[in-house]
């Protein structure tokens, strides 16, 4: 299997070491490595044109550092499958470390389904999440069932790995092995095949950490039946989960809201049972936003304030959402 992979960068470069180590320990190594440069500052793309030059000469392995226009996880994509040269394009997060086999435990499923379009491993951190579940003390539980009913996160526990119309994505029972069809692959280290890209794409109105794009790509490929996509246990991954590169608090409730108000629209159509269960997951937001200010001792006016704004936030911009633009948060927040 000849795959390129694109790794959108901005920030990082204090754990991104530690995914291109992954990616040089590879039983199937990669065609090429596609980074895309989001970072505004110059010293840290110099920064990480000197990692990546010393990591192509250490693997052999061609490093291409395309320089985005603008800070965006979904348009870097979208410059990167663009300028591919393999069959198949991995998606993966500068945060991510590989399980040495990972690519090449997923290529074997192409061999074997000529319908595969896409695939996925398991993140590590799921496992130690539901394990930690296990053993948790009666408030985390709470926590735990409040996210579950309003589908404030994912959801577990799943037979199948669905998509619910709050947008919460539902994971099979990480703790045993499964290989499931599914409705949605993560962009964190999901593999697709390249001609997906000649008639989809991310949606490039999504700047800066780009919350829930893979969404708009991955279900509207289920949706429109263009092919087979599989969840798989045999495979994985983990992500570290760092906070460099990821934006503020109150920016990011923003957009939350925003683009998840964009990409319902978007997927689902207006009923009354899809809408009902978005709007219960838009009370969960708020409520969890509030309980986690009040947790942490840290129920200012302000925290209070954004939480019940940025609820009420895309509606007084529906007239744009609806038309996909979405520069009103660009405009306000960039």
């Amino acid at each position: 299997m000849k795959y390129s992979i694109v790794m959108p960068i901005y920030k990082r470069l204090d754990v991104v070491d530690y995914c291109l180590d992954s990616i040089r320990s590879q039983d199937l190594q990669p065609l090429e490595l596609i980074a895309v440069d989001n970072n505004i500052d110059t010293y840290e793309s110099k920064r990480l044109n000197d990692k990546l030059k010393i990591f192509s000469k250490k693997t052999k392995i061609p490093c291409k550092v395309i320089k985005s226009p603008k800070n965006s996880g979904a348009i870097a994509r979208n410059i990167g499958a663009k300028m591919a040269n393999g069959d198949f394009i991995a998606f993966l997060d500068s945060d991510v470390i590989l399980d040495k086999n990972y690519y090449q435990v997923l290529s074997k499923y192409f061999l074997k389904n000529k319908r595969l379009i896409a695939i996925q491993g398991l993140d590590r951190s799921l496992i130690d999440y539901q394990k930690s579940l296990i053993k948790s003390r009666f408030k985390q539980k709470i926590i735990f069932f409040f996210e579950q009913f309003f589908e404030t996160s994912f959801l577990i526990n799943k037979k199948i790995p669905y998509v619910s119309p709050s947008l919460a994505v539902a994971h099979p029972n990480s703790l045993e092995d499964f290989e499931l069809k599914s409705e949605w692959i993560s962009t964190c280290a999901g593999i697709f095949k390249k001609n997906v890209f000649k008639k989809y794409n991310f949606p490039n109105q999504f700047v800066t950490y780009s919350n829930n794009e893979y969404l708009i790509l991955s279900h509207k490929l289920f949706k429109d039946k263009f092919g087979t996509m599989i969840y798989t246990s045999k495979a994985k991954y983990k992500d570290i989960q760092t906070q460099s590169g990821r934006i503020k608090k109150i920016p990011l409730m923003y957009q939350i809201e925003a683009y998840d108000w964009f990409i319902f629209l978007k997927l689902y159509k207006l009923n009354s049972i899809d809408f009902l269960i978005f709007l219960k997951s838009r009370v969960g937001h708020l409520f969890y936003n509030l309980v986690r200010s009040i947790l942490k001792k840290n129920c200012s006016f302000r925290n209070v304030y954004h939480s019940i704004s940025s609820c009420f936030y895309p509606l007084l911009h529906i007239r744009q959402i609806y038309k996909e633009d979405l520069s009103f948060y660009e405009r306000d927040f960039m």
